[in-house]
């Protein structure tokens, strides 16, 4: 698929938070890869950045500084977040395809409800007599914490490269489909 068959038909529901997650996954995975690869995903995220910086220059002021991230992609930025995930997912599968981003999403899901179960049960079951009793309940709630952003980036992430990866009918955000199926009845 090239980038130019991505979002046929307008907005495939990506943001500024997807950009972000995109370059954080890029950014983790810095070493894994070869120089003229990382020297190509630079230039790709170089244009990347460059257009979502029109985009925000151009957006009205008060969203610009309460909502940065979460203001639609123009065209050209979706076109340009398109080729790079393309990009990444065909240079290096085993790191970057929608796949694999979503077992590493799952994995840290699920480290983070271990983490926050573990807490409530510390803080039930464990005797508060015990010496060593008060921090095991807020250690197991920082370790749930602690397992919510990689969670949260790397969903965004494999949202992007699913959303510029699969052709077909484009998602529409929650409140037009909600409102779409209201109307049509």
């Amino acid at each position: 698929m090239t980038p130019n068959q991505v979002f046929p038909a307008g907005e495939r529901g990506v943001n500024g938070f997807h950009v972000h997650a995109i370059g954080w996954v890029l950014t983790a995975n810095a070493f894994t890869l070869t120089a003229a690869d990382a020297h190509e995903l630079t230039d790709l995220w170089t244009d990347l950045i460059r257009l979502r910086a029109e985009d925000l220059r151009q957006a009205p002021l008060l969203l610009h500084l309460l909502f940065p991230r979460s203001l639609p992609l123009s065209p050209a930025t979706r076109a340009a977040l398109a080729t790079l995930v393309v990009r990444m997912a065909a240079q290096h599968p085993e790191r970057f395809s929608g796949a694999v981003l979503r077992q590493r999403r799952n994995h840290w899901a699920r480290q983070a409800v271990l983490g926050f179960l573990l807490s409530g049960l510390a803080a039930i079951l464990v005797p508060p007599g015990w010496p060593q009793a008060a921090p095991v309940a807020p250690t197991f709630f920082l370790m749930g914490c602690a397992g919510l952003l990689p969670t949260v980036t790397l969903w965004r992430a494999a949202a992007a490269v699913h959303a510029c990866t699969t052709p077909g009918r484009v998602a529409e955000p929650l409140g037009q489909r909600l409102s779409h199926r209201f109307w049509a009845r």
